[in-house]
């Protein structure tokens, strides 16, 4: 779909947009991003590196309304990681994946901006066959010292390949003769990644989610002390939280046990901050759990319902100032498909 290369500079570059080709339904906005060509000694990572060489990612739809984002590299890759989309969730894992290196500052990563709710039957994927309005992406690169703690002597350059990844539509019918679906199920029902960053002061606090008014999907919440650092909001994070809808309370988590909860759905069981671990200061609720209770190719029952005089929120006792980052997935299905189910979900919870 595209290929650009950029020199990574001390300041932020604008990138796109990026029109996507039309081509039957959107699914996934696949990035290859890779730095090289640096050089130096000592390179040292910035705490949200490599992802966050992406200060700003957006697909906006044909009317320029974001759909995904706009958030940062780091909250894309949070997205990936814990939105409940494919087996192995941890971009880390991925085999052409490199951590910044000490020698030239370089390194490479694979992240999808997600359109499709569950490949199992491809709801949520998006109709995309027309060339005069198209969907969009735009990628801006962050500056040099949001990538690095110590800078190369020569910065590298960053090379992003954009691919699509796309339902074709079939032929009407199968070589038996039997009728295929031409469109996924419940075409117009679209999935919304945003993000809002609420402050938190020393003490207790309750913090509104103001994304309301859909099937609530999934809330990531990142928590990070007044310099921005995770680790250091890890320890800042209430030790008991409480999650409320409406009044009612949905869920009241020990720290801890919120962390084996991520670790029973996801299977992440290695060190915070390694492959195949749990990320300092970040804190997952989702509702689109399978069958065996891991999240994703969920069965879209259990989405939390919302309208818009719903009050979200989340309690606790924060022990310093900083912000909380919520980063909400919410679903708006197309009119045929029923919530009546959806609703009494989110009522029992």
């Amino acid at each position: 779909m595209q290929d650009v290369t950029q020199a990574l500079t001390p300041t932020s570059t604008g990138l796109g947009p990026y029109v996507v080709p039309a081509y039957g339904y959107l699914r996934n906005i696949v990035l290859d991003v890779h730095a090289f060509g640096g050089s130096g000694t000592g390179v040292t990572a910035a705490e949200d590196a490599p992802w966050s060489v992406i200060s700003e990612i957006a697909l906006v739809d044909t009317n320029g309304t974001p759909v995904v984002g706009p958030f940062s590299g780091y909250d894309l890759y949070l997205v990936n990681k814990y939105g409940g989309y494919v087996y192995a969730s941890d971009p880390k894992l991925s085999p052409i994946y490199s951590g910044v290196a000490a020698s030239d500052g370089g390194f490479r990563f694979c992240l999808r901006v997600p359109a499709e709710l569950s490949a199992q039957d491809g709801l949520g994927s998006l109709p995309n066959t027309s060339a005069a309005s198209t969907w969009k992406v735009r990628i801006t690169l962050a500056p040099a010292n949001h990538v690095y703690g110590t800078t190369p002597s020569h910065l590298p350059s960053v090379r992003i390949r954009i691919h699509l990844e796309a339902w074709s539509q079939p032929s009407r019918t199968d070589l038996q003769g039997n009728l295929m679906a031409q469109a996924p199920p419940a075409v117009g029902t679209t999935s919304y990644w945003s993000k809002i960053t609420l402050p938190v002061s020393n003490g207790f606090n309750t913090l509104r989610l103001l994304r309301v008014g859909a099937l609530i999907r999934n809330l990531l919440f990142v928590c990070r002390d007044a310099a921005d650092s995770r680790s250091e909001g890890d320890a800042m994070f209430p030790d008991t939280t409480s999650l409320f809808c409406d009044t009612r309370l949905l869920k009241t988590y020990q720290k801890d046990l919120w962390k084996h909860e991520m670790f029973r759905k996801t299977g992440f069981s290695a060190p915070i901050e390694a492959a195949n671990g749990l990320d300092s200061g970040v804190y997952v609720e989702n509702y689109c759990p399978h069958l065996d209770g891991r999240a994703g190719d969920e069965l879209h029952h259990h989405y939390l319902a919302t309208t818009q005089s719903t009050r979200c929120e989340l309690t606790g006792s924060f022990s310093a100032g900083g912000t909380l980052t919520v980063l909400t997935n919410d679903v708006v299905p197309a009119p045929e498909i029923r919530t009546d189910e959806v609703e009494l979900e989110g009522r029992r919870r």
